[in-house]
């Protein structure tokens, strides 16, 4: 089993740093999975918990100049599963901040199984080249065991829309969580998506218009209407927490609703870069 990757550009460097303090700031750990193809790194709701369920792709053949990985055995679609303590790897990472040349992860094993991280960069202060070497203990997660690790589906939305900036719905939801426990996700097909909370006094609504329709998939009793409508309750506090949790600069931002089921943000770092949440409606 091995596992060895390194990236020369200094923008993707800074990118993969931003994913990893997104994913820290949702969950203490997080499952790591390796393949030949792509990189997950999932969030997995637990029972209870405020974090919704989230999780990165990563094409590793745009990010990473060298990329090698070989999985438990010979097989055709090879895999490595690790839980990593988030934390800990956005502290090695924290480097990457800087002028970085060179950033290299690979799987080792110490005493322990680790993620070897390796960066070479400048350190603004002194103009001096600095090398670090951090070693981050990983649970590899056994054979028997990947049946309950199953990387999410991207859900079939009624309607999809791209939002306005993060800071801006950032803003709205953490206004809304102060008000009411659950937010509604409403949207049209003419590009118009509204943010409604409901109290005992008032019910206050939030409406953005002439957004970017970028997919519909009506039902059977919508096909022969002119406007299709779809809306979801979510619990406000998950879904503030994603948006607040988001630590990229630039990005596209859209929102599928799959009527009173779920709702899917979706966030387009740069092709083949995105970071999924499903949020899950709320009894009302």
């Amino acid at each position: 089993m091995k596992f060895r990757a390194m990236m020369q550009d200094p923008e993707f460097m800074r990118e993969f740093l931003y994913i990893i303090q997104t994913v820290s700031k949702l969950a203490k750990s997080c499952i790591m999975k390796i393949s030949m193809d792509t990189v997950y790194f999932v969030v997995n709701e637990e029972s209870a918990s405020t974090a919704p369920l989230m999780w990165v792709v990563i094409d590793p053949k745009l990010y990473f100049s060298e990329y090698t990985m070989q999985g438990v055995d010979n097989e055709d679609d090879p895999h490595i599963f690790l839980s990593v303590p988030t934390l800990n790897l956005g502290t090695a990472l924290s480097l990457l901040r800087n002028n970085p040349s060179y950033f290299k992860l690979k799987l080792t094993n110490l005493q322990f199984p680790c993620l070897s991280v390796d960066i070479d960069a400048t350190v603004r202060s002194s103009d001096k080249w600095r090398r670090a070497v951090h070693h981050v203990p990983v649970d590899v997660i056994p054979r028997c065991d990947w049946q309950h690790y199953v990387i999410p589906n991207v859900p079939t939305s009624k309607l999809v829309l791209n939002l306005p900036s993060n800071r801006l719905i950032r803003g709205l939801i953490d206004k809304i969580k102060n008000l009411s426990p659950n937010v509604i996700f409403y949207a049209t097909s003419n590009g118009e998506m509204n943010l409604v909370a409901e109290t005992d006094m008032a019910t206050i609504t939030t409406r953005y218009q002439n957004l970017e329709l970028r997919s519909i998939c009506p039902g059977e009793d919508d096909k022969e209407k002119e406007q299709i409508e779809a809306s979801c309750s979510v619990d406000c506090k998950k879904t503030a927490l994603f948006f607040s949790a988001l630590q990229v600069p630039s990005m596209e931002l859209s929102c599928g609703i799959a009527d009173d089921r779920l709702i899917h943000l979706e966030v387009n770092i740069r092709e083949g870069i995105t970071i999924h949440s499903k949020i899950p409606s709320v009894c009302v």
